[in-house]
């Protein structure tokens, strides 16, 4: 039987909390309808703008976390793909539908946005449909795809062959490179809803790479975590050049300064580079709290898709009250937001996570409970 791979669950841990960071962020960035940002070249917008840049791996992180999981979970069990998607249907797109919902009704009637009123069933399933009501929704659109197209990966993984996964690998890096660089910009007017669907962060060929590697990595894990022990030193320099890079090249294009049409190359390779660097810390870190707070850690983990769902909503509550205390200073509305974000979505997700897993234990208890009273009746007729 293969081992928990509980560390996966600690990265998550961080993975979860760098999505927070780069939308506590983006007010400083780009500003918001309450404040302007940080002016260009000044000294917090370079640090706010390379933070933020430093930490765009973990959506790329996620795919990769979840097709590792999945091909560590799948690769050696008998596969059924009706019912695996109906798990996943259950567990991914039921609370996005309740997030959405939520969202819409919030930003209607409390938050009296103006593109969302008067209520209309219609602007509702547009947000659903789009998922641009908040933007952390276009993972699910894109994770979605990629569950659909499963028994191809399926099909791909049984290959057992090092020539076949280079050419899978290639492949895969070919395709991702080629979407992030010359995918169309669809016209909103002519094309409407299609426009806002098919954009580059919501086509699954633009991550490909990542649920690739995942794949492989789900189905021969123990060797991936041997190798990554052997590379640390060659995984944090390449992590450390990449940064700077990555960091000083956006910078210089959001300044106008530069096209930057290498900037596909340099994203992908950064995110190689931050996921496996992060990946060794967590590993190290599990092992290190084995018998003291990972327990704390993986718990955040287990609820890392609700908080993931929640915390735009409490940033944008947050900007509007900020706003009404007339807290305009852009760096003290990021530290209230941020302390009230972090506690409020961690402790509300993890709460009802605990609160969920309780019920349901007690409902297959009980469930358990009853076959077996249902047994010994039949014994004895």
């Amino acid at each position: 039987m293969k081992r928990k791979i509980t560390e996966i669950s600690v990265f998550e841990f961080f993975l979860c909390m760098f999505v927070i960071l780069i939308h506590l962020l983006s007010e400083g960035v780009d500003g918001s309808m309450y404040v302007e940002g940080y002016p260009k070249w000044s000294v917090m917008s370079i640090i706010f703008y390379s933070v933020t840049r430093l930490t765009t791996f973990a959506v790329p992180a996620f795919i990769f976390t979840s097709a590792l999981k999945m091909f560590y979970k799948y690769g050696e069990r008998k596969f059924h793909y009706l019912r695996f998607l109906w798990d996943r249907f259950k567990k991914i797109y039921i609370p996005y539908l309740i997030a959405v919902t939520a969202y819409y009704i919030i930003f209607c009637f409390v938050m009296n946005f103006e593109e969302f009123t008067p209520f209309s069933f219609q602007k509702l399933i547009a947000c659903i449909v789009t998922s641009d009501i908040s933007a952390q929704f276009y993972f699910i659109v894109l994770i979605v795809q990629f569950y659909l197209l499963m028994p191809l990966w399926m099909l791909i993984s049984k290959k057992k062959s090092f020539v076949f996964t280079s050419c899978i690998v290639f492949f895969a890096f070919a395709i991702t490179i080629a979407s992030r660089m010359w995918f169309p910009v669809l016209d909103g007017e002519k094309f409407g809803y299609a426009a806002q669907i098919f954009t580059m962060h919501k086509t699954f060929t633009s991550y490909l790479i990542f649920w690739i590697l995942g794949m492989y990595v789900g189905l021969y894990y123990e060797s991936f975590a041997r190798l990554m022990d052997h590379s640390k030193p060659l995984i944090y320099a390449g992590w450390l050049l990449l940064a700077i890079a990555h960091c000083v090249l956006s910078y210089m294009k959001f300044g106008g300064l530069i096209h930057y049409t290498l900037e596909p190359f340099i994203v992908v390779f950064f995110c190689f580079f931050s996921m496996f660097g992060f990946y060794i810390y967590a590993k190290n870190l599990t092992f290190a709290l084995e018998s003291k707070g990972k327990g704390f850690l993986t718990s955040i983990s287990r609820a890392s898709y609700d908080i993931y769902l929640i915390h735009c909503l409490i940033i944008t509550i947050m900007f509007r009250i900020l706003y009404e205390l007339e807290v305009m200073d852009v760096f003290a509305r990021f530290a209230y937001n941020a302390v009230t974000t972090y506690t409020l979505s961690i402790v509300l997700c993890v709460l009802w996570a605990t609160i969920y897993d309780n019920l349901r234990a007690m409902h297959n208890r009980n469930s358990a409970i009853r076959a077996r009273k249902i047994a010994r009746r039949k014994r004895y007729l």
